[in-house]
């Protein structure tokens, strides 16, 4: 008698920290495929993007469960994978269980909630940095290989910390995150989870009890009646990201103005050499990549962030850059930025917008930015402030190049400026140092020459 061959499960993968489910896009692959490691297996939209997921490993698709556009838990099996050479696998029962798509309340699959708890995987620095902050790993979730917790993922889980429940109770990671953006004190919440834990349902009740007691406001009715247009989890994700920022940072602003005439001269000298030798084409959001990355060692508290338990600082620079898509507002992420050279700057911003307009970018890309850059020139804005990305300390906004009247030996004179706008977070940094860096950064655009002192 032939024994039988064990199935692989695919499931749901958990794609951020805050994921608690996705809604399926559609299979890439048709049962009785090939599947290979790494290939493109299916598409799922996070509220972040929409993802690619490869295959963790070779086999034959042979049963499909996920239906395109239902939304599944963090987990869900959405199929199953024969191993290589598997007999007719086209045969196997195809659509005849379905997976549970999630409807009101999310439920854990019967395997993740069987399963018992083990150690935490980390890194050693996770693990170093988890103690200086007073973070239980098990309340973490790594985004490292195979669900590693890297040091990256304690910081955030020590950041989602608002006010803490009593020591005796335990909270979910999603739910801690959740209280610290809606301002809910965890002690006065609940838990309705095994043996009393608190979920991320029981803060949103929580916080629905509280908004009840505030007294709306007393407003005139419409002229005539709005339409209500759903937000995409992408859309939702930036307004309470955005809510949470200027809540809780305590946002300062400085601005200064930039003589353009030499970086518009080193702009145009580069041009046409980069497009030739590397086909890439050089926009002056290239250049100010190129030296804020290279000015951001010098100020190491531009890249700092706020937490309880003190100033988390880092020391490599993954510079964040805001792209505007249809979808609605993305920060892809340039790692070791100040590593790179123009072209190479060029090459992968572009790219990046790029995925992002597509809906294509990977966590990896948004991942880990410590500072960001945004760019509204080319939508003929002149000055503006930014809101800071959180749990970044600081964010500079450039407006458009534009001929302005300047005094210069005693006469006004007609040249290119632009103006700079630094946002920071008053927890981090103060006036002084914050001003250091707008002025450096003024006077390295004005004299790139300065750069390379």
């Amino acid at each position: 008698m032939n024994a039988i061959q064990p199935k692989s499960e695919i499931v749901m993968p958990r794609m951020g920290l805050t994921m608690e489910s996705g809604r399926f896009i559609k299979w890439l692959k048709q049962v009785g495929d090939t599947v290979r490691s790494g290939e493109p297996l299916f598409e799922i939209e996070t509220d972040k993007s929409v993802v690619e997921v490869e295959a963790l490993e070779d086999g034959i698709l042979s049963q499909i469960l996920a239906q395109d556009g239902e939304t599944y838990v963090v987990g869900a099996v959405l199929g199953y994978l024969s191993p290589p050479g598997s007999a007719n696998p086209a045969q196997a029962a195809i659509h005849s269980e379905s997976s549970t798509p999630v409807q009101g309340q999310v439920q854990p699959s019967t395997a993740a909630s069987m399963a018992a708890p083990a150690k935490p995987k980390a890194s050693p620095a996770a693990r170093r940095l988890a103690r200086q902050l007073g973070v239980d790993l098990a309340q973490v979730i790594g985004s490292g290989p195979q669900g590693r917790i890297v040091a990256w993922n304690v910081q955030t889980a020590a950041q989602s910390i608002s006010q803490p429940a009593p020591a005796s109770t335990r909270v979910s990671p999603v739910a801690q995150r959740l209280a610290a953006d809606l301002g809910v004190d965890l002690r006065q919440v609940k838990g309705s989870g095994p043996g009393g834990s608190i979920t991320r349902q029981d803060v949103e009740i929580a916080y629905q009890h509280q908004q009840a007691q505030v007294e709306p406001l007393s407003l005139p009715p419409p002229d005539t009646e709005g339409i209500i247009e759903p937000l995409s989890p992408v859309q939702r994700r930036m307004a309470e990201r955005m809510a949470q920022s200027f809540s809780s940072a305590p946002h300062f602003y400085l601005q200064a103005e930039v003589d353009a005439r030499n970086l518009v001269a080193l702009r145009q000298s580069l041009l046409q050499p980069l497009e030739s030798r590397y086909g890439v084409h050089l926009t002056f959001t290239d250049l100010l990549i190129y030296f804020t990355a290279r000015l951001l060692p010098r100020h190491p508290l531009l890249m700092a962030q706020w937490s309880e338990k003190g100033l988390v600082k880092f020391t490599h620079v993954h510079l964040g850059i805001a792209v505007d898509t249809e979808q609605g507002l993305f920060v892809p992420v340039l790692r070791e930025a100040d590593k790179l050279g123009l072209a190479e700057i060029s090459r992968q911003r572009a790219e990046l917008a790029e995925r992002a307009r597509q809906g294509k970018l990977l966590p990896r890309d948004y991942e880990q930015g410590v500072f960001t850059l945004t760019n509204l020139g080319a939508l003929r804005i002149d000055v503006f402030q930014a809101i800071l990305n959180p749990p970044q300390a600081a964010i500079l906004a450039v407006g458009r190049i534009k001929e302005r009247p300047m005094v210069e030996n005693h006469q006004v004179i007609s040249a290119p400026m632009f103006t700079l706008s630094l946002s920071a977070d008053h927890r981090v940094l103060d006036g002084g140092k914050a001003a250091r860096f707008l002025s450096e950064l003024v006077e390295w655009l004005e004299n790139p020459a300065l750069s390379m002192a």
